[in-house]
């Protein structure tokens, strides 16, 4: 049974209308947001160096990139990292996205690189994107549909920005959206545990990591 991490956030009433709704069971009435596919691909989410920073506490990471998480991201990338391996061992193959800001005139900045630990291994697409989804403006579709993937299992950054914009286009182009909560994170704790909440209420199954390895071994 997955440990929801937002609950400590809810009302009484608000669990009365979870519930009662059958959101808890079903999500969204008005489309199929749960279920998990049968041909996943692992979508890698901004794992890069402006995004992630040095292993410090996240004010202190700020000191150098603004936009970095620090400790926050260094806690998920010991998840993602073996869970990259996990897919790779059971041929679910990895595609990474790359956020380069209209501020960057160089698209090979070593500020854009993504992070050794999880960084992508020969042969693996990295797309590069403007914008917060990754649907947007990228052959990212193109490529689930030439491969027949019907679902994505999403990792990385930010909860409440790019992850919950991939995973809403990704429903709304039929796909289902499986989310390993420990696998995601946020630099805003409340961004965090709302943005998997709504996600999970609406968009995706989430779900802990060992889940959703669970699930890929009965592919």
């Amino acid at each position: 049974m997955t440990e929801r991490i937002w609950e400590d956030l809810l009302s009484e009433r608000d669990e009365q209308v979870i519930e009662k709704a059958g959101y808890d069971k079903e999500g969204a009435s008005s489309w199929e947001s749960r279920g998990m596919g049968e041909n996943p691909m692992v979508l890698v989410i901004d794992m890069q160096r402006l995004i992630v920073g040095e292993d410090v506490p996240i004010l202190d990471a700020i000191e150098e990139y603004r936009t970095a998480m620090g400790e926050v991201a260094w806690n998920a990338i010991d998840h993602i990292e073996p869970f990259l391996d996990f897919a790779r061992e059971n041929d679910v193959p990895v595609t990474y996205t790359r956020v380069v800001p209209s501020s960057y005139d160089d698209p090979d900045h070593p500020d854009l690189d993504i992070v050794e630990p999880v960084a992508p291994e020969p042969g693996e697409t990295v797309v590069d994107k403007s914008y917060a989804s990754a649907f947007y403006g990228t052959d990212l579709l193109s490529r689930l549909v030439r491969g027949g993937h019907d679902s994505v299992i999403i990792v990385g950054n930010s909860t409440s920005g790019c992850v919950r914009a991939t995973a809403v286009d990704a429903k709304q182009n039929g796909l289902s959206v499986a989310l390993p909560q420990e696998c995601i994170f946020d630099r805003i704790e409340a961004s965090h545990k709302i943005g998997l909440l709504d996600l999970w209420m609406k968009y995706a199954e989430v779900l802990e990591a060992e889940e959703v390895r669970e699930w890929v071994e009965t592919l």
